[in-house]
């Protein structure tokens, strides 16, 4: 599984006439993969539908042509695909009230630290991704948008790929916590992120 620059068109024309007829196929793609946890939270599971897609329209939006800027927006978003045992995301924290936005996220300081996968009762932090020009040694500030991964040991991985064992996406932070159960389709479409590959 890979995201290239083949698959991305540069024809910004030819995409719009596109446009509405996919954003009508990712609707229930992405609607299936998103987990609200609480009031504030909402946590997006990727995979290679939605990374091509969201490479797709940053290309339109900013109207990249060369092959090379089109290759950086590739690099970037492919840090998110997930694996036979990695599970990836995007958080969004929802904050309604524009005036008291920074407050908010001063006060939620590390809320990117505290999001877990809870599978038969173990723990997995999520792990936040970088971008690709911030220093992975430099805490970074808590911003509305993270990008995490989950990894997985092989005892985990199975765990989650059988339904009958419960898993929670949980969010655990001193002035913010709350978990949501992973089930029926989102579990579907995240134990089929977990398949085993050559």
């Amino acid at each position: 599984m890979a995201l290239t620059v083949a698959d991305i068109t540069t024809d910004h024309q030819a995409y719009a006439a596109r446009r509405p007829e996919l954003r009508r196929e990712m609707l229930p793609v992405r609607a299936e993969r998103r987990v609200r946890v609480g009031d504030i939270v909402v946590v997006e599971f990727e995979n290679e539908q939605t990374l091509r897609y969201q490479v797709q329209e940053m290309v339109y939006t900013e109207r990249l042509t060369a092959s090379a800027d089109v290759a950086h927006e590739v690099e970037a978003y492919s840090r998110l695909l997930p694996g036979s045992h990695v599970l990836t995301a995007t958080v969004f924290v929802e904050l309604a009230v524009l005036e008291t936005v920074r407050e908010e996220l001063r006060r939620l300081a590390g809320l990117q630290h505290s999001v877990f996968l809870e599978i038969g009762g173990r723990q997995v932090a999520g792990q936040e991704i970088p971008g690709l020009d911030e220093d992975p040694d430099v805490p970074t500030e808590t911003v509305s948008v993270h990008m995490v991964r989950f990894v997985l040991d092989d005892e985990l991985r199975d765990a989650f790929r059988d339904p009958a064992v419960p898993a929670e996406l949980v969010v655990d932070h001193p002035e913010y916590s709350d978990g949501t159960p992973l089930t029926g389709a989102t579990r579907r479409a995240l134990i089929a992120d977990l398949a085993l590959r050559a």
